[in-house]
Order: C-alpha cells, then structure tokens, then sequence
C-alpha cells in the first residue's frame, strides 16, 4: 500500500541569470532577485509552462512576498482565480483560501513558505516551484505538500522552473530512487532514475544546463583529490578518515557528499589496489550504512567502537546490551565533553553513577533497537543479541575491520566537534 501518490515532474528552463545576482551565503540578494523576477517574459514562461502541464488545483512556491503578489495579479489579468497568502494573511483568511481551492472557486495558490510543513491539503495535485531553490531540506518540505494521498487524485504534477542557480543540479537527487547506486547516478546525472508510476521530464535547455553545471562541479573534485595527495606527501601515507578531516582543505564529510562515500573518492583518488576495490564493492552497503546512519547522538558509534575492540575476526559477531555496558559507560565518562553533549539529559544523568542494568536498558533501546529499525537488514537485534548480519571472507577481514574503524573514529569525532560548535 503507498503512502504517497506517485508524481509527473516536468523541468522547465528558467532564463533569468542567476549567476548575475548576488549570492548572500544563505541566498540572493532579495532586490536584486526580484529586479529579474518582476518582468512580463518571466510571468509569460511560467504561465505558459503551467498552462501546458497544471491539473485542477495549484499550490505555487515563490521567493518573496512582493514575488507572491506580483505572480497573482498577472494571473488574475489572465483571468486565472488565485490568491497570494503568506505569513501576514490571518488564520481566517488562509482557511477561506483553502477550503475555496478545495471547493474549484480557487484555481491557484501562491504562497512564499507558509505550506512548508504542518498545513495540509491533500487535494492539491499541482506544485509550480518560481523560486531558485536554497534549501534542500525546505524544496523536500514543499514537495511533500503535493503528494498527500487524495480521493480521485491520480498524480501530482510538478513543475519546476530551473536555472543557473545554486543546487539547481543537486536538488534533483530529492527524485532518485534510495537504491540507485553511485554507477547508475553518474550514467544518469540529468534525468534520475524515479519510482514506478512516477515520471521525470526536463527541457532539453534544462538537461544541457544541468551538464553544465556539473562540469563545473570537476574542478571542485580534483581540488579534494590535490588535497588528498598533498596530506599523503605531508605523513607519507593514507591520511585516514579522520586525519584527512582534520589536516586536509575539506571538511571530512564533503567527500562523502561529492563522491557518495569516502572509499568510493579514494578509489577516485587512485588510492586503492585491487583487493581494496574488491572490498569495497563487496561490502559498499555496510560502508555507506555505517558512514550515513542517522546520529542525534553518539550511541551508535559507541557500541560499535566497543565491537571494534575484539578484532578483525570477531568484531561483527553478537553482543549483548550488557557486555558493551562497561565501556559505553566509561566511554561517556572518560571525558567532560562527551559527558555534557551527550550523556546529561536527565535519564543518563541518573547513570553518572554506574548501574548495568540502567546502562544495557539504555543501550537495548537506543541504539540498538533503533539501528536494527532502520538499517536495512545489515544489522540485527532480537532483544538480547546485537550483530551483523552478513559474513566477512577471510580475504576482507583486515581491509574491512580497518575501515569500519576509521569510519566510526571520524564519525565520533566530527559528532562531537559539530556538537560543541553549535553550541
């Protein structure tokens, strides 16, 4: 059963040039933006791009206010029912303007990001996206807001203005299949790979400016690569994960966000002989798994720290709650930071103290429940034993357990460096 309803995405190219609009960190120039926002051809492009693909209802995202307003009153003049809310229009207001686009007496609704989250309406099966996208996580938000299941409502159409903004390509991975891997993303870096009964269309402007913004992405790339080497000529060997983070130009976690996982830039690098490629490719999933688990706190990295201490031929065998205790325990407590960031909430609190008991309940529950949930099938919990649940070939032990370690050693130290700057 789908919890979603599958969606037709269209990529229309967008002639304004951001690359002439000045980038503020965090986004353009408001005035500057809306100097080549506010035109007749841009209002024509978008009217015609929403006139060839819109159903019945429309929720529109735009970049301002002003952009909002600008937006309505050309579609108003085009004899289009709509109506521009944002964060000032009362509760009231925006509920009339609901139900009414419920209803068909509104065919339009634009909004800057007050549908972002917590609204819903289900029966909205068209999204028009006229802002450059800033945010990845907020272009996640808006989208979802068109894929809420809905009686009679086959799809959701999006339709898409993209230009030479920033993350214009990047934003396409939202569509991609979880299981597409680094190959095929690579063979299909205009057009993603979507699920079944959804469909992906780009202009062909659109698909050569997404090229070409990837071509400008090469040299970003083989400035990581440069950095990488000059690390290796300083300590004359492979930094690992961690002391690449640390002495390298990048942020550790750039590689993995450029080039899928770090093992798979190292292998981009030329740093890896052929047993390692091996490797690599037999054991990818438990890599990447390891490198992208979700970690609000550092508990997963722990226990599998703790793992890690019984060797390459034993590390990914079971465990119970109560035999990683001790050093979950010392772990936290061997130091004040880590004591603070991630052991000081009033439960663990109680546990400064140690108490097994307390402690495996802690570690039964989170992490190793919670991992289990969401890892696949790589890792296994039944409530008393821990493990993986995949075999590692005598060949790979070494390679493997040498690289789950500098994995989990980068991850705990750059858990709690981010930790400790936002604080």
């Amino acid at each position: 059963m789908s919890f979603f309803t599958p969606f037709r995405y269209h990529g229309v190219y967008d002639e304004i040039d951001y690359s002439s609009i000045t980038w503020l960190g965090t986004r353009y120039d408001e005035s500057e933006l809306l100097n080549k926002q506010l035109s007749d051809d841009v209002f024509n492009n978008i009217y015609d791009a929403w006139l060839k693909y819109k159903q019945t209802r429309t929720l529109v995202f735009c970049s301002s206010i002003k952009q909002s307003n600008y937006l309505a009153e050309c579609f108003q003049q085009k004899g289009v029912s709509c109506i521009s809310l944002n964060s000032k229009t009362s509760s009231t207001d925006r509920k009339g303007a609901i139900r009414k686009l419920e209803t068909g007496e509104l065919e339009i609704i634009l909004t800057v990001d007050l549908f972002n989250e917590g609204i819903d309406i289900p029966t909205v099966d068209t999204l028009l996206f006229v802002r450059p996208t800033e945010s990845l996580s907020v272009f996640i938000q808006q989208v979802g807001r068109g894929l809420r299941l809905a009686d009679d409502k086959e799809a959701c159409v999006i339709i898409d203005l993209i230009g030479n903004y920033r993350n214009a390509d990047v934003k396409l991975r939202v569509f991609r299949q979880e299981e597409e891997d680094t190959k095929s993303a690579k063979k299909s870096a205009s057009i993603p790979s979507v699920p079944d009964l959804c469909s992906f269309d780009l202009e062909t402007k659109v698909i050569d400016l997404l090229n070409q913004l990837q071509l400008k992405r090469k040299p970003r790339r083989e400035q990581m690569i440069a950095s990488f080497h000059n690390v290796v000529r300083e300590i004359g060997r492979r930094p690992t994960y961690k002391k690449l983070h640390l002495q390298g130009s990048f942020d550790g976690n750039q590689y993995r966000v450029e080039f899928g996982s770090f093992y798979a830039f190292l292998k981009e690098a030329n740093a890896l002989d052929k047993e390692q490629i091996e490797t690599y490719e037999l054991y990818l999933d438990w890599l990447k798994e390891v490198e992208t688990t979700d970690m609000n706190k550092s508990y997963k990295m722990v226990v599998l720290s703790y793992m890690l201490t019984r060797g390459k031929d034993d590390w990914f065998k079971a465990i119970t709650p109560s035999e990683a205790a001790p050093y979950f325990h010392s772990f936290f407590m061997a130091e004040e930071y880590r004591k603070k960031i991630d052991f000081s909430a009033k439960n663990t609190r109680a546990m400064w103290e140690y108490n097994e008991k307390k402690v495996a309940k802690l570690i039964a529950t989170m992490p190793m429940t919670m991992w289990a949930g969401k890892s696949k099938g790589l890792v296994e919990f039944d409530g008393d034993r821990f493990k993986m649940t995949f075999d590692v070939l005598h060949e790979h032990k070494e390679t493997l357990f040498e690289w789950t370690k500098e994995i989990c050693e980068y991850r705990l130290h750059r858990h709690f460096e981010m930790k400790a700057k936002n604080k």
